[in-house]
């Protein structure tokens, strides 16, 4: 738990926001014009994703998932449990809890929210994102929801601090467009690219400031 008390008191604070995002931002947007990523439309639908944290042993780590081949821009990328607000949802936390239950089916009463992360705008698919810093007591126990995650991915947080792991490569993307030298995480042989690795790269720069160990 100390790690858990840590991140509820850092998360708090002042969160490192753009310059951290940046990091992982794909370089000709961040050359040309990385506002679109910060600056929400008027009107933008909004969306809450979670960053699940839980021990197996005494090793930490989190969960991302992959979405299957579809039609949305979305498709086959990897990200947290997540997705837009609906309107039974009583607030963004409870959206959140809600979606990681459905995606994931972890029961939303066992997730304790410990934090936020800075938000961050998708500008393709047009969303306003709020993540959200979640605690799992023990281990979770899956039943993915088939039409929306292919594969969940069980991630130590060793790895998103070890800097070898963050890379460069070249992604062909939802209509066939090629990105070149696109940062990402290199996570249990997944890359990890976007506004999914945007949002790491701010929680690790967190992460990195605390004593724990993992």
């Amino acid at each position: 738990m100390h790690l858990i008390n840590q991140l509820r008191e850092r998360l708090e604070k002042p969160l490192p926001g753009i310059s951290a995002q940046k990091k992982m931002m794909n370089s000709k947007m961040k050359d040309r014009d990385p506002s679109l990523y910060f600056k929400a439309v008027e009107g933008a639908k909004k969306a809450c994703v979670m960053l699940l944290l839980f021990q197996k042993k005494t090793t930490w780590y989190t969960a991302l998932m992959q979405r299957p081949e579809t039609e949305y821009p979305h498709s086959k990328q990897i990200s947290f449990p997540g997705g837009g607000l609906e309107a039974e949802d009583a607030d963004l936390e409870a959206g959140a809890k809600r979606e990681t239950e459905e995606e994931f089916g972890i029961p939303g009463k066992e997730i304790e929210t410990i934090g936020r992360l800075s938000n961050l705008y998708i500008p393709i698919s047009g969303y306003l994102v709020h993540p959200f810093v979640g605690y799992l007591k023990k281990a979770p126990k899956y039943i993915p929801d088939e039409k929306e995650v292919s594969e969940i991915i069980e991630v130590k947080l060793q790895d998103l601090l070890n800097p070898a792991l963050r890379k460069k490569t070249n992604i062909e993307t939802f209509g066939g467009f090629t990105l070149k030298d696109i940062p990402y995480f290199d996570l249990n042989n997944k890359i990890v690219w976007g506004a999914t690795a945007m949002m790491l790269s701010e929680f690790v720069e967190v992460v990195e400031t605390l004593d724990s160990n993992f």
